[in-house]
């Protein structure tokens, strides 16, 4: 990965988001409900099949739309939208799931790489990459922490059932 400021706390975290306007208690329902249909019509068109899971649809509620810088480069953020950023992406985060033995939903992309963080059903943390998918953490802070620091990320292999 690149050069997002690492993120070395949870106040961290909090003030990357707050500087991308995010705030405690942010919520965007509708958007939310918006992008994940959005995001579900675009994994049919990808050959896929896209359910959209609880905690996905609760950090989404909380923090879709927003566009966090990577560097300095105002063309590589961290977009918090759902989507799809390659064509066949669907088979893999389906294989992302099957191995975990939990549904996955897409909740934010980066533009610099293409890689898609996902959350699963168990609220935990995954990053699909071209190179392969990764475990980012259990929750949205350790994740961003995570994220932030870079490679080497656990496999997400070493997660499935």
């Amino acid at each position: 990965m690149r050069s997002v400021p690492v993120l070395n706390s949870p106040e961290a975290v909090d003030a990357w988001l707050a500087n991308a306007g995010w705030y405690p208690g942010r919520r965007c329902d509708d958007l939310a409900a918006a992008e994940a249909e959005s995001a579900q019509v675009s994994f049919r068109n990808d050959g896929g099949v896209l359910d959209v899971i609880q905690p996905a649809l609760d950090f989404l509620r909380e923090h879709v739309g927003l566009v966090a810088p990577l560097h300095d480069s105002p063309e590589d953020t961290v977009m918090f939208l759902p989507r799809l950023m390659y064509a066949g992406a669907a088979e893999d985060v389906q294989d992302l799931s099957d191995g975990l033995g939990k549904k996955v939903f897409p909740v934010a992309h980066d533009t610099y790489d293409g890689g898609t963080i996902l959350i699963d059903e168990s609220a935990r943390f995954f990053y699909l990459h071209h190179t392969g998918g990764y475990f980012l953490g259990e929750d949205k802070h350790s994740a961003l922490m995570r994220y932030s620091r870079g490679y080497p990320l656990d496999d997400a292999e070493d997660y499935y059932v």
